[in-house]
């Protein structure tokens, strides 16, 4: 489990998205690019901070290499952050069909209803944190800085 983030929002201007099934990649990356390039009224750095559950993690994945292509075609230095983690998920129970129940008659006795119970399950997660700057704070939280101008470091976790 990855350490919690911290809390940036005192000197950084933090947008963060969610990476789910109905999020149009355009969207996201369009959103991600406005962000980075806004300047604040406050002067603070802009950070984006994207989330996405595992199943999920390739569209976070494009949304990201995509607004770092044209943050550098534009001559900027991006600086990418990632953190794996988990979190818990209840899920709910399946319900009955209403044509298996209608074929059962209560007085049966070879069966007995059980009540279903929902499962509770650790579902990988991943955020990927996107700035112009250098963040001291995110480095040193997960203990590694990818500086994406013109070499690629691998990272392995």
């Amino acid at each position: 489990m990855a350490p919690a983030p911290p809390d940036l929002s005192a000197k950084y201007t933090v947008l963060q998205l969610s990476v789910i099934s109905s999020s149009s990649i355009s969207n996201r990356t369009t959103s991600l690019i406005a962000h980075l390039k806004s300047t604040p009224a406050d002067n603070k750095p802009a950070i984006v901070a994207l989330h996405a559950k595992a199943p999920l993690a390739n569209k976070l994945i494009s949304v990201v290499e995509i607004a770092k292509r044209d943050v550098k075609e534009n001559g900027l230095k991006v600086y990418q952050y990632n953190a794996l983690g988990s979190e818990l998920v209840q899920s709910a129970p399946a319900t009955k069909d209403a044509a298996n129940q209608d074929a059962m008659s209560d007085d049966e006795a070879a069966f007995e209803k059980i009540e279903q119970r929902s499962a509770v399950r650790n579902v990988p997660t991943m955020i990927t944190y996107l700035s112009l700057v250098p963040i001291k704070e995110l480095k040193q939280a997960y203990g590694y800085d990818l500086s994406c101008s013109t070499r690629i470091i691998s990272v392995s976790c």
